[in-house]
């Protein structure tokens, strides 16, 4: 499937915005409202938040495959349409729920969503977002929720990788590739051949950006 956005390709890029939308105002989503069709960028009425809910004013979003699967139909979700879809993103905190207490407004976050986070702004379950540090940026940081947390899936609670174990990656060029060696070697301590190591040493994660503005 090929999906469009303003004329541009949806498969491998970044959504990305600039900070300034009030709360509670209509904000721009990237639309998918025909499976196996181009996607739109509508607007949306927003909606209050709940008690232990977070609003993230999205600056980056990232676009995995589990994005092309939902929008071709062929995810193991299949939410109702017309739907946004993302499950990833990066942002400054607009607004809280009354029982929020992990962040607080104007903080910076990463989080994940099922859907919904290919937008200008996203709400989200307070333990679904997590503070950045200082010297990450966000656009850094929106490629960390999918690609290192499957990666610590996989090792640690599927193949329950133990130190000096030997773990073999395959396509190991790829974000997700990149996260496993990352995890294996320098938090679970374990073994991968040298021949993928040298991959560690690339700047670029094969993806890029794309403004809504």
């Amino acid at each position: 499937m090929t999906a469009l956005v303003c004329g541009q390709r949806l498969t491998r890029f970044w959504l990305c915005r600039g900070a300034g939308q009030g709360a509670r105002r209509p904000y721009r989503a990237v639309r998918c409202t025909e499976l196996k069709q181009p996607l739109a960028v509508a607007e949306v009425a927003s909606r209050p938040v709940l008690p232990h809910e977070v609003r993230v004013d999205v600056h980056f979003c990232g676009v995995n495959f589990a994005d092309i699967l939902v929008c071709n139909g062929q995810y193991q979700e299949k939410p109702h349409l017309p739907f946004t879809p993302g499950m990833e993103f990066s942002g400054t905190v607009l607004e809280t729920g009354t029982d929020v207490s992990t962040v607080k407004e104007g903080d910076r976050v990463i989080g994940v969503r099922h859907f919904h986070a290919m937008a200008e702004e996203c709400i989200t379950d307070q333990k679904t977002v997590w503070q950045i540090p200082e010297n990450v940026s966000l656009q850094e940081a929106a490629t960390l929720p999918a690609t290192y947390g499957t990666a610590i899936l996989a090792l640690e609670h599927g193949a329950r990788t133990q130190p000096g174990e030997t773990v073999l990656v395959t396509a190991a060029a790829g974000a997700t590739g990149l996260a496993v060696i990352d995890v294996a070697t320098n938090v679970l301590q374990a073994k991968v051949n040298d021949a993928f190591l040298h991959i560690m040493q690339r700047k670029s994660t094969g993806k890029v950006l794309l403004s809504l503005k």
